[in-house]
């Protein structure tokens, strides 16, 4: 009879422990500490072209915290996406303390999103003028 209290006792504190590794995993890939971490450029021609969206990619780490290789989860839809997305994530590299056991056989997961800068509007007040009908204006007279 306690052999089977002790059993149970076993199992009970391994699975709470097995609970706590599984709670701590994610914290510790949020609190990651990038030391290269550029965002992907977008050509000119895939801006002209309204190319936009996410990228989910998977990534394998080495122990100094390169990314070694990439893989898509989620495409953009855009193959271009895609590749400029891996393109830049290849460049990456994590501090070598944020590297979890995960991410040398699983990887880490990163979204990248590619979205167009707003465009600049210049804000006139009302009833006002640009600046070029205004010179043309003072120049005509």
């Amino acid at each position: 009879m306690h052999t089977i209290q002790c059993r149970s006792a076993h199992r009970f504190a391994l699975c709470g422990a097995l609970v706590a590794v599984l709670v701590a995993l994610p914290l510790a890939a949020a609190n990651a500490r990038w030391i290269e971490k550029g965002s992907p450029l977008l050509p000119y021609g895939a801006y002209i072209e309204g190319l936009q969206g996410s990228v989910v990619l998977s990534m394998t780490l080495d122990r100094g915290g390169r990314v070694t290789n990439t893989h898509v989860l989620k495409t953009s839809g855009s193959p271009v996406l895609d590749g400029l997305a891996q393109d830049a994530a290849m460049k990456w590299r994590l501090s070598q303390d944020a590297v979890v056991a995960t991410d040398l056989t699983q990887g880490r997961v990163e979204k990248i999103t590619f979205v167009h800068p707003p465009p600049h509007a210049k804000a006139l007040m009302p009833d006002s003028l640009p600046y070029w009908a205004v010179a043309r204006l003072t120049s005509s007279r």
